[in-house]
């Protein structure tokens, strides 16, 4: 008979697609059940995507610090693999960071305007890494930065009262609600004691408040 993989929850905040913990796990806790072992990566793309969602995984758990032969270790390849696709683990690291930055592209419209929730999307994991990377010694990994200057662009082009300086403080201010909330969420919740129920209003109210300060049309 399988062990069962269950895993603990907190009776306050639990969290899932929208909540402060990572749920972008390459592994899975295992049962007895030979079909519940994932396949391993074979062939250049499938390891390659590998490793760079067991960096995006290890940045936000433990920070940029992380070593190849974990990186390698969580993906399930070989640590010469990520010299021999990369080149080095600090260009896996740009790589990893910039995958981000592109699965949040896919949160803006046609018009430049990101959805509101954009920051809790994939758990956080935008708003995570932003947090890793200035923490571990304050530095931009991002060569590029789609939604902030789509966002941008976006209220200029939909408010003719509005320059570009004061665009760039209605992203500023909206940003920094949007992304801190799913960086403290949990924490925020816990100290309140609020349940999953009163965390959802919460993200109701933020996405209306980031979507009101970032001049986000309805």
């Amino acid at each position: 008979m399988a062990k069962s993989a269950a895993l603990a929850t907190s009776p306050f905040c639990s969290t899932g697609e929208d909540g402060n913990r990572s749920t972008i796990r390459h592994h899975v806790q295992m049962t007895n059940d030979p079909d519940d072992v994932p396949a391993k990566p074979a062939g250049r793309e499938s390891v390659k995507h590998a490793l760079i969602n067991a960096t995006i995984e290890l940045i936000i758990e433990q920070g940029t610090a992380v070593s190849v032969r974990e990186i390698a270790t969580r993906a399930d390849v070989n640590h010469g693999l990520v010299h021999t696709y990369f080149g080095s683990k600090d260009a896996l690291i740009v790589a990893a960071v910039d995958a981000v930055s592109q699965r949040a592209s896919s949160g803006i419209d046609e018009t430049g305007f990101p959805r509101p929730d954009l920051a809790r999307q994939r758990a956080g994991e935008l708003a995570k890494i932003i947090a890793r990377m200035r923490l571990d010694g304050n530095r931009d990994l991002f060569t590029s930065h789609p939604v902030s200057d789509r966002w941008v662009a976006a209220i200029q082009a939909n408010h003719d009262d509005v320059d570009e300086l004061e665009a760039m403080t209605m992203v500023a201010t909206a940003s920094a609600l949007a992304l801190g909330w799913p960086v403290f969420a949990n924490h925020i919740c816990e100290v309140l004691k609020l349940d999953n129920d009163q965390r959802a209003v919460i993200n109701d109210r933020i996405d209306a408040l980031v979507a009101e300060l970032g001049g986000i049309p309805d």
